[in-house]
């Protein structure tokens, strides 16, 4: 054989082992903000900045137009002094669960992006089961296609200033598993309703992600699904919290995971008895805190403290994270009552 002929072996095997170590320690995609809300640039200080946390603002039924309450919050987020960075949302944006109607879904989410656009800085959302499921509560490929379509990727990150910020994509079909027969909507009420779902590909990702990012000072994550929820069976499936807390268990500066899904707000560090404070932290340190923030204008979970319509402020100094609960009063009466428990 000559000298040449051995070359290309070399090559071919050398080019196949890039790929192999690509495909293995793939990170997260690159996600991108929701269309009309703007794009991301980097702070001046890289280890101070403001971002805003809040999610679930769906209408009551799908008959209904979008409540108040998203706008409001919004419309605090573009007065605040000093300036918030960007918003992160915990899904269910739009009533959804309609592939047979591609046309209504594309209106329902026009009207989201539309309010989202007066915030003035880069919205990012974690999807949930409106936007990703049919009306039996089904995962939907024809769903996710529309997302995908109009609003952005279903799940990724992206960094800013001394942190990185990732999105999961909790709504997906469950493994095979006993299931409880009681399971509750995000308001409570009892219904067959299937729990998240994270797949294992995003897992992977997950722990890649961060393997290549624990330089950063902090690391947050958003979902729609709580893998610390306050009723039973409101949040992931046991499978995907295992998995999850196991990855989480190997870093410490995965500093929040912040979930919706519930429509209330909920600290599950304190009394679950008792409206909590959301906890500051200076990392690093372990484990993450887990928050809920499900109070952006869905029909609210009854009879718990933290019943309320709301939104999180998350103030970062360079090792510390401060988050601050603020309540939105609404005054007003609902323009929409009739209530989808879906």
């Amino acid at each position: 054989m000559n000298r040449q002929s051995s070359i290309l072996p070399n090559l071919f095997l050398l080019l196949l082992l890039q790929l192999c170590c690509a495909a293995t320690f793939a990170q997260m995609p690159e996600l991108s903000p929701l269309p009309q809300t703007g794009s991301l640039s980097q702070p001046s200080d890289p280890s101070k900045f403001i971002f805003v946390i809040a999610g679930d603002n769906r209408p009551a039924h799908s008959s209904c137009p979008q409540p108040p309450i998203p706008g409001k919050i919004f419309y605090d987020v573009h007065q605040k002094n000093p300036a918030t960075a960007f918003v992160l949302w915990t899904g269910d944006t739009i009533s959804g669960k309609n592939p047979k109607n591609p046309t209504l879904i594309q209106y329902q989410y026009k009207e989201f992006l539309r309010i989202a656009a007066t915030a003035k800085v880069p919205v990012f959302n974690a999807p949930g089961n409106h936007e990703m499921d049919d009306a039996n509560e089904v995962p939907s490929s024809v769903m996710k296609d529309l997302y995908r379509k109009y609003m952005a990727g279903t799940y990724g990150a992206f960094n800013y200033g001394n942190s990185r910020f990732i999105a999961l994509d909790s709504e997906n079909e469950p493994p095979v598993e006993k299931l409880s027969k009681q399971l509750s909507t995000a308001e409570g009420v009892a219904k067959s309703q299937p729990p998240g779902n994270i797949t294992q590909k995003q897992l992977k990702l997950l722990k890649n992600d961060l393997e290549a990012n624990q330089d950063k000072a902090h690391v947050i994550i958003f979902m729609h699904h709580p893998v610390e929820s306050y009723g039973a069976n409101s949040g992931l499936n046991a499978l995907s919290v295992k998995q999850l807390k196991k990855i989480f268990a190997g870093y410490n500066n995965v500093s929040y995971v912040v979930s919706g899904h519930e429509h209330m707000y909920f600290n599950p560090q304190g009394d679950q008895k008792k409206l909590t404070d959301p906890p500051s932290r200076k990392d690093p340190l372990q484990p993450p805190y887990y928050l809920i923030s499900g109070g952006g204008g869905a029909p609210l979970k009854q009879g718990t403290p933290g019943s309320f319509f709301h939104y999180l402020i998350f103030k970062v100094d360079g090792q510390e994270v401060t988050p601050t609960l603020i309540k939105v009063d609404w005054g007003g009466t609902p323009v929409c009552t009739k209530n989808n428990s879906r």
